[in-house]
């Protein structure tokens, strides 16, 4: 899963976004991550048709900052946590009332690192929470890095809590107790 996926994702039962995203491993490898982030710096122009998309997205709504804000990283790659600081920093500072040639112009190396690491990372293993419902969707659970938004009734117990304690060192604690439709307590 890209993590831009996170901007249109809603909770499939009661529609709440955005969702609380925890990144537990990259299919993006530690050295392809840590390429990406030191390419960031450096605006290439084969990239930029498509830092130009971001800004359109960044200035018409599309890019949610509030989803973005919620993603944790516990993949422990230290170039991943890194680009998303920076990600949730520029997020915020790129939040207002500028065009898509000044978001270009002004913040080059700030839609670089955006497009990376919103565009080009690939989550392989994680976990997506409706903060308001309280139920879970594992990522890569079924199908390598895709997202597993089922309604209860579809979902499968037994796969749903082998994957819950497989990862349960770094799912979040409210979710081991309380998590719906399944949890470990």
């Amino acid at each position: 899963m890209k993590p831009w996926l996170l901007n249109i994702l809603a909770c499939p039962i009661d529609k709440h976004h955005p969702l609380d995203a925890y990144f537990f491993r990259w299919e993006t490898s530690a050295e392809e991550i840590k390429e990406l982030k030191t390419e960031a710096a450096q605006p290439s122009d084969e990239l930029k048709k498509k830092h130009k998309q971001l800004a359109k997205q960044l200035t018409d709504g599309t890019i949610s900052p509030p989803a973005i804000r919620k993603i944790v990283d516990a993949s422990g790659v230290n170039d991943a946590a890194d680009m998303l600081t920076i990600t949730k920093d520029r997020i915020a500072q790129l939040e207002g009332e500028k065009t898509e040639q000044q978001l270009l112009d002004e913040h080059a190396e700030d839609i670089g690192t955006l497009y990376r690491y919103l565009n080009t990372m690939e989550v392989d293993i994680g976990l997506l929470v409706c903060p308001e419902c309280g139920r879970w969707y594992p990522i890569g659970s079924a199908v390598e890095t895709i997202p597993e938004m089922l309604p209860d009734d579809l979902r499968e117990k037994e796969r749903d809590l082998k994957w819950l304690e497989e990862w349960r060192q770094l799912v979040p604690e409210h979710v081991i107790t309380d998590g719906k439709p399944y949890n470990l307590s």
